[in-house]
């Protein structure tokens, strides 16, 4: 029996990092859920991974075309060396969303592949982003609920952790599909496409 011609799929494109990194992530957010209880919802470390393009919910018939146009941005960028640079937050003290790791080392290289991922996507029919390319690896979401005063303690206890060395070669990319659940959101690879190393 075949899919029905409505059936969607939640998309996002992203490079994942090794088992070592997401265990240094745990690591991580295992000190910062002892500072902030219960006020964040950590992501899960085995899910961690760096977005370069989020899709949302596309119809199943297009994916073929998408798979495409990846396969089309990789072509002529060969792999290359990230590492842990910073953990910060997004939203101010105030208005406190997220917390990350942020992205050091060959951040200009992933620039590069990510702004040729948005033009090959845009051909089929994806807006580009129009945000600047924080490259990051969320740890935790803040609750809607927190106070203010909650919010402001956690971003004291984020200022205060040291980031520990941690440097990974990036080799591909991936088409990923995200399955929210009540436990959290789901990952699965759909399609990989390596970054060759021009000869």
């Amino acid at each position: 029996m075949t899919a029905p011609e409505t059936e969607h799929v939640r998309l996002f494109v992203a490079c994942e990092v090794p088992d070592e990194v997401k265990q240094a992530i745990g690591e991580i957010i295992e000190t910062l859920r002892g500072r902030s209880g219960s006020a964040v919802r950590w992501i899960r470390p085995e899910g961690v991974h760096v977005t370069l393009k989020f899709l949302g919910e596309v119809p199943v018939k297009k994916l073929p075309a998408i798979k495409l146009a990846i396969q089309e941005a990789t072509v002529g960028h060969s792999p290359f060396e990230l590492e842990f640079s910073n953990i910060g937050t997004f939203g101010g003290r105030e208005g406190l969303r997220i917390m990350w790791v942020g992205i050091a080392g060959d951040v200009l290289r992933l620039e590069a592949l990510v702004r040729a991922v948005n033009a090959a996507l845009a051909v089929v029919g994806f807006e580009p982003e129009r945000r600047p390319f924080r490259p990051h690896l969320t740890l935790g979401r803040v609750r809607d609920e927190i106070s203010t005063r909650q919010r402001a303690e956690i971003e004291v206890a984020v200022g205060k952790m040291d980031v520990p060395p941690s440097g990974w070669r990036t080799t591909q990319v991936s088409l990923m599909r995200s399955r929210l659940t009540p436990q959290g959101a789901h990952y699965d690879v759909i399609a990989t496409f390596p970054l060759k190393v021009l000869q």
